[in-house]
């Protein structure tokens, strides 16, 4: 009996390990972060496909502006995101991405976290991993004066930091020979460094220069103006010098880029990008946003449906700013107004940057009218001359008929009275 009990234990053990081995995870280094602090996070799992950045998403309610990095290790993904400074309730999400679990595969992975202020000094630093053959540095900043500690390869520093304002900490591995694997221990955070000796190939920078998010489609009405707010980022760990950004989708979707071109992208710097969408054509336009340096490239897939109904109109799931209404002074309009700007999807919703009206009857609407009301009284006058010109012919034939019967009569009556002579 307690053999079998035995055998049923380790069974039940067993089971439950291969539960935990093909259930995905997300595990981030705290629950609740301050705004703008630096979130860390592992991934476990048993994943079918590779996590790409296209594959991550960030959400309060919907997309938010965030950069973010993720990198493959021998047994999960680190991930790294630079927080934004409004509070409240968000989700990573990472879809589209096969991984196994007990039941089966599933392709979306959630995990939830909050922002809340609070009293403690926090750090926000970037990169939040480390991948290096030569000396490198992180950006730091702390939300209130602070001092803070550093140690690496057992290299301590001592630095000052004065509030919000970012600092740059250096540190070198020249003296390391061999594939390392280190922290940098940064106050209470610890961020992973992955070292490879000088002339070792493996490390491929790849998609370390790119727009974030990746892709970027909604559903605007035609003849409006819509804002949207992007972000290109720098992860790598050199300059980026003379970017260009432009689109190569149709002409018939107005789009205008500001700024168009960037003089300097220093590493682990990223730059907001404002796009202002208009059409006066119905149709759907698919394309790309494209930034360009003298060697390096990005693109930022675009996919707009322009729709004449207002019901249909969604730009919910595009990239757009963390401001309310308010903060960019412009106003919501209700049921029975127009903005005469441009709208922007705002943590309130749409919002006009410009001036909500009242919707008028369009002016052609009486133009047309007025058209079909003059078409109608030419017709009837057409019609009223017609029937009295019909009317007219007939009084004329049937005079002409009179008239042939009383000749015919009036000849009948000669040739009777002839023959009444001859009698």
């Amino acid at each position: 009996m307690k053999k079998q009990a035995l055998i049923i234990l380790n069974f039940i053990l067993l089971a439950t390990l291969i539960s935990l081995a093909s259930a995905a995870e997300i595990k981030l280094s705290k629950e609740t972060y301050s705004p703008g602090e630096t979130l860390q996070a592992e991934i476990y799992g048993n994943f079918l496909d590779s996590i790409k950045p296209e594959n991550i998403v960030f959400y309060r309610e919907r997309n938010i502006p965030v950069d973010y990095d993720i990198l493959k290790t021998k047994d999960k993904y680190l991930l790294y995101a630079l927080l934004p400074a409004k509070e409240g309730n968000y989700t990573i999400k990472i879809k589209s991405t096969r991984y196994e679990t007990e039941t089966g595969v599933n392709t979306e992975l959630v995990k939830e976290f909050s922002i809340k202020a609070g009293n403690e000094t926090i750090l926000s630093f970037n990169p939040g991993f480390i991948v290096t053959k030569e000396d490198f540095y992180i950006q730091v900043k702390a939300n209130k004066n602070t001092n803070i500690n550093t140690e690496f390869l057992e290299e301590k520093q001592n630095l000052s930091l004065v509030e919000n304002q970012e600092k740059k900490i250096y540190f070198s591995v020249e003296e390391i020979e061999n594939y390392t694997e280190a922290k940098i221990k940064l106050n209470s955070y610890e961020i992973p460094v992955f070292i490879f000796p000088e002339g070792n190939n493996i490390i491929i920078e790849t998609n370390k220069f790119r727009f974030s998010p990746l892709e970027l489609s909604a559903v605007i009405l035609k003849g409006d103006s819509y804002f949207f707010e992007i972000s290109l980022i720098n992860l790598g760990r050199k300059n980026i010098e003379n970017i260009a950004i432009f689109s190569n989708v149709s002409e018939e979707l107005d789009i205008n880029i500001s700024p168009s071109s960037i003089s300097l992208l220093e590493p682990g710097k990223g730059e907001f990008i404002n796009l202002t969408l208009n059409s006066k054509e119905l149709g759907n336009f698919s394309g790309s946003i494209l930034a360009s340096s003298e060697n390096l490239s990005a693109s930022l897939h675009l996919k707009i449906d322009i729709t004449k109904n207002i019901s249909e109109v969604n730009i919910s799931s595009a990239y757009t700013g963390e401001e309310s209404c308010e903060d960019l002074g412009g106003e919501v309009c209700n049921a029975e107004q127009r903005c005469e700007g441009t709208l922007v999807f705002t943590t309130e919703g749409y919002c006009c940057k410009g001036k909500c009206t009242e919707k008028k009857e369009s002016s052609y609407t009486w133009i047309y009218g007025i058209i079909i009301l003059i078409i109608v009284v030419i017709g009837l006058i057409f019609l009223s001359k017609f029937m009295k010109k019909k009317q007219g012919k007939g009084k004329d034939v049937l005079k002409e008929k009179e008239k042939e019967y009383a000749e015919r009569m009036s000849g009948e009556e000669k040739e009777v009275r002839r023959s009444l002579a001859r009698v």
